[in-house]
């Protein structure tokens, strides 16, 4: 199936755990980070249970320390 992972197209297997994708990527013990699914905040306590689908689009949200 294919995702949109921070606007790249990609391949990954169906009904893959939304945490399952974040460890692949290296973002899974990251701080400071939300993810949306469609647009849709998911929260860091579903991420376990939040199975992706064909078509499904992600975009990591990075916190940034400014002034």
């Amino acid at each position: 199936m294919q995702i949109t992972f921070n606007g790249e197209i990609i391949e990954t297997t169906e009904n893959k755990p939304l945490s399952n994708l974040l460890s692949e990527k290296n973002l899974l013990a990251k701080n400071g980070i939300a993810i949306a699914l469609n647009s849709k905040v998911i929260p860091k306590l579903k991420w376990d249970t939040t199975l992706l689908n064909n078509n499904d689009k992600i975009l990591v949200i990075t916190a940034t320390q400014g002034g």
